[in-house]
């Protein structure tokens, strides 16, 4: 279990701004990511998530209730499955809600990952991530160098998308 920490905002030339203000480029990953809806439950109204993200591989990621309004930050809890894993979800109620597929170049700069996202639908925006740690003054200095903090967000994409 992780607790996530992530401001994120509209962005053109992400990338080259990262880069420019030093960014170490990690990779880049092709994201499909199906949210479900909970057969009992209103993911809307609890503020959870449930997703099953495929890139290098299938993961499934639970996303906790926001805790705090300076930044979204929230309980994630994500692990490895197998390719038959939304057969099981659908098997136990889960429906699918929606899909966000992206493009994610990914950086680290002072401590944080810094993802350059291409999304469908969206456009290119930039996500700033901390693992673990309290340190929102260090994802806005960031967004400040990035000449993006005026439009930062805690809304995740699937409320970009979705709401």
């Amino acid at each position: 279990m992780n607790l996530e920490i992530e401001l994120k905002a509209p962005c053109m030339n992400a990338c080259e701004k990262v880069e420019k203000i030093g960014g170490k480029y990690v990779g880049e990953q092709k994201q499909v990511d199906t949210y479900f809806s909970h057969p009992t439950r209103d993911f809307k109204k609890t503020d959870e998530a449930l997703r099953l993200r495929v890139s290098d591989g299938m993961y499934i990621t639970y996303k906790g209730p926001k805790k705090c309004q300076d930044a979204k930050v929230r309980e994630e809890i994500e692990f490895p499955v197998p390719a038959d894993a939304e057969i099981l979800l659908a098997k136990l109620g889960f429906k699918v809600h929606h899909i966000i597929k992206k493009i994610r170049h990914t950086y680290e700069y002072d401590g944080c990952t810094i993802c350059c996202d291409q999304v469908e639908g969206l456009g290119e925006y930039v996500e700033v991530e901390i693992l673990n740690s309290n340190d929102y003054k260090k994802i806005r200095k960031i967004l400040v160098l990035l000449d993006v903090a005026d439009a930062a967000t805690t809304k995740s994409y699937s409320e970009l998308l979705c709401h």
